[in-house]
């Protein structure tokens, strides 16, 4: 029969770890926020572009933004 020695570890004291996860999740919804006011802006310069190569870049850039939106809100964890 095999005795296996246990150590006791400290645990970390959580309320850091919560504090600073926290202020990453309000940093990245400030990003998500300004990508898609940014997608928003985008569309409303749309309409007021006269050139169809300027609605063409106004709506890719807000495809674009729209897109880092969906792509941050996937890799959250």
């Amino acid at each position: 029969m095999r005795h296996f020695m246990t150590t006791q570890t400290e645990i970390p004291d959580r309320s850091e770890t919560v504090e600073s996860s926290s202020r990453k999740t309000t940093a990245l919804d400030w990003a998500v926020f300004g990508c898609l006011a940014a997608g928003g802006v985008g569309i409303v310069k749309a309409f007021e572009m006269e050139s169809p190569s300027g609605v063409l870049l106004c709506l890719l850039g807000s495809v674009a933004a729209f897109g880092m939106v969906f792509y941050v809100h996937l890799r959250k964890p």
